[in-house]
Parts: C-alpha cells; structure tokens; sequence
C-alpha cells in the first residue's frame, strides 16, 4: 500500500512493509509526523536551552539543568532525574489530551489527514490542494531532517562533551 499511495512524502521505500494496508499507512504516517514536529521543536530548543537556561534559572530562582559540561539533559547526558517530576506529569498529561482530541477528530472526519489536529493557527496551510500536498511534503522533509539532526546533537554531545552551541 505504501508504495502506491500518493501521499506527501512517498518515495516507495517500505523494505520491511510497515505500512502494509492503508489504515497501517495512515497510523505510521500519524506517528512520523508528530515525531516530526517534537524533532523540530527539540532542534530548536536544545540550543536554546544550553543559551539561556543559567540565566533563565537566576533571574526565576530556579536550579540549572544544564550538567557541568554545559550540556541539555538528555539519555546519552544524563541529567534528566534533575528535571522537577510535575514537570513530566504536565508534559504526559498534555500529551494525553491532545492525543485524544485527534483520536475524536480521527472518529468523526472522513477526510482526517494524518498529522492534521485540526487547527491552523498561523494559516501556513495553503487552500488549493497542490499547495496543500507541497506543505505536507515539505513540513515531513524538514521533520525527517530534524529527526536525524536531534539524534546528531545527542550523540555529538556525549562523545565530545561539548554542548552543541560551542561546536
């Protein structure tokens, strides 16, 4: 079904047929696109985090997270036991509603597009369903980039042990 499917980024590389059938299709893509949109929001608060975290934390009085290389907490860092557990709670917790905010929208839109929460707030989505279809591909791009990148910073940081925005 993947190979077929004239969805935005389908290239028809599938080796291990995760997407067998379209409603597996439709799952994988959902899961790719909000992976996506967190590896690009992570791109850009990672940096930002290890820039402004210390001053951040003095001006609200609050602990730095950053670990004594200066580096974001991450799996590879460690670091993350630092982080305050309401914070977690808060962070699943919102998840959890917006994941069942799309689960309804899934139920009662027949045209649902994988990754679509209903909403777009900025009106970057064009009206004409080419441009539509062209934003898709590109948003999915540039999420799959971000995706790779969030692992390169992970890993440049536990091997060098030098925060991302000194390299």
């Amino acid at each position: 079904a993947a190979k077929e499917a004239n969805v935005p980024g389908n290239y028809g590389f599938d080796p291990l047929n995760f997407a067998s059938s379209p409603g597996t299709l439709d799952y994988m893509r959902d899961a790719e696109i909000k992976h996506a949109r967190l590896a690009m929001l992570a791109c850009v608060g990672w940096p930002f985090a290890e820039l402004f975290d210390a001053k951040l934390a003095g001006l609200l009085g609050l602990p730095v997270l950053l670990n004594k290389y200066g580096e974001s907490p991450s799996i590879l860092n460690g670091g993350l036991d630092r982080i305050n557990p309401f914070y977690w709670l808060l962070v699943v917790s919102l998840a959890g509603l917006v994941e069942y905010d799309v689960g309804e929208l899934k139920k009662s839109s027949k045209n649902y597009q994988p990754g679509d929460v209903g909403y777009d707030i900025l009106g970057l989505l064009p009206t004409d369903k080419g441009g539509e279809f062209k934003r898709r591909e590109q948003e999915l791009k540039h999420g799959r980039l971000a995706m790779v990148a969030i692992v390169g910073y992970a890993i440049q940081e536990a091997i060098y042990r030098v925060p991302v925005t000194q390299e």
